[in-house]
């Protein structure tokens, strides 16, 4: 189902269709947990590659392919090119972070699509993939605060329990790629 980006109930409609769907709602919240769980005990160094591969799942999802347990691993693939793209939007963050926090909110808003345009395009280089998702949240940037307030409403609402976590997380990333998907035409 294809929508327009602008029409909020639509996305968020089509996007929970997607969650939800038998299919789907196992794996993601498998791979949801299995990202963030190895992100966590790793501090962050699998971080990256595995987002990677979550993202993969995700944008799959959107062209209508069957996701299954695990696949976060094949981020596992792309490991370097995935870390230095961590490390380049960890260094935004933190040099954002020194406009009083502010900075790094705001590098990560205009970084939102950095693993989808990763994985869609994997002969650009770090710099060329934070560019591209530059643009893209410039282009649409009315679209991607929707998504970032609708994430932080989740969050804030379900962020006490670990279920809660871990659902809001898998919505949100789900929500990125329908987004993306329909920001770049496919």
């Amino acid at each position: 189902m294809q929508t327009d980006p602008t029409d909020h109930v639509a996305t968020l409609k089509d996007t929970f269709a997607r969650f939800t769907h038998t299919d789907n709602l196992i794996p993601l919240l498998v791979d949801a947990l299995i990202v963030t769980a190895l992100g966590a005990c790793t501090f962050g160094v699998m971080l990256p590659p595995l987002m990677l591969g979550y993202t993969a799942m995700c944008l799959r999802i959107m062209r209508g392919e069957k996701v299954s347990i695990g696949e976060s691993f094949q981020g596992m693939e792309r490991f370097g090119a995935s870390l230095v793209l961590g490390l380049l939007v960890l260094g935004a963050a933190l040099l954002g972070s020194l406009a009083l926090g502010v900075g790094a909110l705001v590098a990560g808003f205009f970084l939102s699509y950095v693993f989808c345009v990763q994985y869609d395009r994997p002969e650009l280089g770090p710099v060329d993939i934070a560019r591209e998702s530059f643009r893209l949240v410039k282009d649409h940037l009315a679209e991607t605060a929707v998504l970032w307030v609708i994430g932080a409403g989740l969050g804030t609402l379900l962020a006490a329990t670990l279920v809660g976590s871990i659902a809001v997380f898998a919505f949100s990333s789900l929500l990125t790629a329908v987004l993306y998907t329909r920001f770049v035409g496919r």
